[in-house]
């Protein structure tokens, strides 16, 4: 299935379509291709009259457990850990700036004023914090663009 999730991207990606998130396209489109699967497979155990097998149960308990499976609820404990390590290690006024820039969605006029600092200091730290947080969460981009909106 995972190659053929990459088959699918490659597909995308020549008839010149842009695929902005990979990670999260990937997932979505193996997901999509396990659900059908099993779809499938319980379509089979149905037509030869094994509803209620444990092989029919197992292959509902699968195609529920899947079509509950939210992508942003798996990755969102992971991100928020390293976002919060890499915020910890921010000077405090560059972690301060970020904060009221990107948490509480501060103008950078707002934050001057309130931190008694130059519009300019404000852009510094915000750039200063964007630039670590890619590094540290460099695998996670996708995700956190989607959650800050960075």
């Amino acid at each position: 299935m995972a190659a053929e999730a990459m088959a699918v991207l490659w597909e995308k990606m020549a008839a010149g379509e842009q695929v902005e998130f990979v990670l999260p396209f990937l997932f979505s489109v193996i997901r999509n291709k396990a659900l059908h699967y099993l779809r499938r497979e319980s379509l089979k155990y149905q037509i030869h009259g094994s509803v209620g097998s444990d092989a029919s149960r197992e292959i509902q308990f699968r195609i529920n457990t899947l079509e509950a499976c939210d992508p942003h609820a798996l990755y969102a404990e992971d991100v928020q850990t390293i976002l919060h390590k890499s915020l910890d290690a921010l000077g405090r006024q560059t972690r301060r700036v970020f904060m009221l820039s990107r948490f509480e969605g501060m103008s950078n006029r707002q934050i001057a004023q309130e931190l008694g600092i130059s519009e300019k200091s404000v852009e510094y730290h915000v750039t200063k914090a964007l630039k670590q947080l890619r590094t540290d969460l460099k695998d996670y981009l996708p995700l956190i663009y989607l959650f800050l909106g960075i």
